[in-house]
């Protein structure tokens, strides 16, 4: 991935100007304004306008919706989470029938694809990070393994990119997947999940442990009540 472009101090993306970042700050963060208000304003602020011979393309926002897909167009921050549904649809077990099989459960999740690359391209890891993989050894010749580059596995990988001409240049990141047995509730708290989470095996162990974004939370798993415990 390519590293993070300081912007130019007069970009204000996807913002057209100033004003509009703005007025988007004052309605959003600072008096958290409603949708049904916004629009109400809007209109006020496009009735002035026309009043006064302007048109309406000279309001920041023409409702609330636009306000909001404004926002959600920002490039920088968090990665948005995402959800979706599932429920069991095979044959039912003639002699049980657990909850889990007529129920619905929820999935929460963020792109695995941009935490991985924005973990890539973290200027932190410059110095804590594997492009290849590398085998170490000591004065007797040993063969010494740290960091999950140093392995046999990761070099392996490397040996059937490198065997297609069409991956050439491909570098080899291995995800890796984790979750423990500590429940949380999310949004209401009336569900249990089970945190997922990712890293990826080029930056080295030392990283990981502290975290230091080397870990983020994937997606929360959803859990049977009857086996929370």
């Amino acid at each position: 991935p390519i590293s993070p472009q300081h912007p130019s101090p007069t970009n204000w993306t996807p913002y057209c100007d100033h004003i509009e970042f703005k007025t988007s700050e004052f309605l959003y963060k600072k008096t958290q304004m409603s949708a049904g208000d916004i629009d109400t304003l809007s209109n006020l602020w496009k009735a002035s306008l026309l009043k006064n011979g302007l048109t309406n393309g000279e309001v920041p926002f023409t409702d609330s919706q636009d306000l909001y897909q404004t926002i959600d167009a920002i490039p920088l921050g968090g990665i948005p989470w995402e959800s979706f549904s599932l429920s069991y649809n095979g044959d039912v077990p003639e002699a049980s029938n657990p909850s889990w099989v007529a129920g619905s459960h929820g999935v929460w999740f963020r792109s695995p694809n941009t935490i991985v690359r924005k973990m890539l391209s973290n200027p932190d890891f410059k110095d804590e990070i594997d492009y290849a993989p590398l085998h170490e050894f000591d004065a007797d010749g040993k063969h010494q393994f740290k960091d999950f580059m140093s392995g046999d596995w990761a070099r392996t990988q490397a040996d059937k990119i490198a065997e297609d001409p069409i991956t050439h240049g491909a570098m080899v990141v291995p995800i890796i997947l984790g979750s423990d047995k500590t429940t949380v509730s999310v949004a209401t708290g009336h569900n249990e999940y089970y945190p997922l989470y990712v890293s990826v095996g080029n930056v080295h162990n030392n990283v990981q442990r502290a975290h230091q974004n080397a870990v983020a939370l994937l997606g929360f798993l959803a859990v049977d009540d009857e086996n929370c415990s």
